[in-house]
């Protein structure tokens, strides 16, 4: 079974001023007005699942290629009348870390956690929907089932065990429109598995 406890996993967190990437993911012109995109390139992804809007129009888009490992997603966020610069978080593989969960949620299944979510509620309630499945659709689904939240959701299942696996996001530090957790859960029997989770409210 895998360990956490010896993942050679490193988080880097960069909290700056994010280049605004320019360009196209599916129908999404990442360039267009209003600029509130957020996208999120990933390597070593092993599967992911969308719920809540659909990919096919123009505010919410996700690419991928399953033999090569990648996902691409961009969000138009509904960030109102706000003007916010996004910021960059960066997810990568290094050095060995020891299990680490700064989360809201303290169940012994969570072992390694990190959340930009400034709504613990919500929070709280990816969490718990990651420790039911290590199916990507099946936690997707339930979090839209039990959030209730007309957002766009994303769940990427990231390979662990693979030393190129790197995740490069751009993300809003605003509770009622942002929400991303990367949560690693260990069963009490079967494989540990490891997801990047983003909720976004759409324009």
């Amino acid at each position: 079974m895998a360990n956490f406890a010896y993942l050679r996993l490193y988080l880097t967190i960069i909290l700056s001023f994010a280049v605004q990437t320019s360009g196209n993911i599916g129908k999404c012109v990442l360039s267009s007005a209003p600029p509130s995109w957020l996208s999120t390139n990933g390597t070593g992804i092993l599967e992911y699942a969308t719920a809540g809007h659909p990919t096919n129009g123009t505010s919410f888009c996700i690419e991928g290629n399953h033999d090569q490992k990648t996902a691409h997603v961009a969000y138009h966020i509904d960030l109102g009348s706000e003007v916010l610069a996004p910021e960059s978080v960066e997810h990568s593989f290094s050095e060995n870390l020891g299990s680490q969960n700064g989360c809201v949620n303290n169940n012994t299944g969570v072992v390694y956690c990190f959340a930009i979510c400034l709504n613990e509620t919500l929070q709280n309630m990816v969490i718990e929907s990651a420790l039911k499945s290590n199916q990507p659709s099946v936690v997707a689904q339930d979090i839209q089932k039990t959030t209730q939240l007309d957002w766009a959701i994303t769940v990427l299942q990231v390979d662990y065990n693979d030393p190129n696996t790197h995740l490069n996001a751009s993300v809003f530090l605003v509770e009622d429109a942002w929400c991303s957790v990367y949560v690693g859960i260990r069963p009490k029997l079967g494989f540990d598995w490891l997801y990047e989770i983003q909720l976004g409210k759409v324009l």
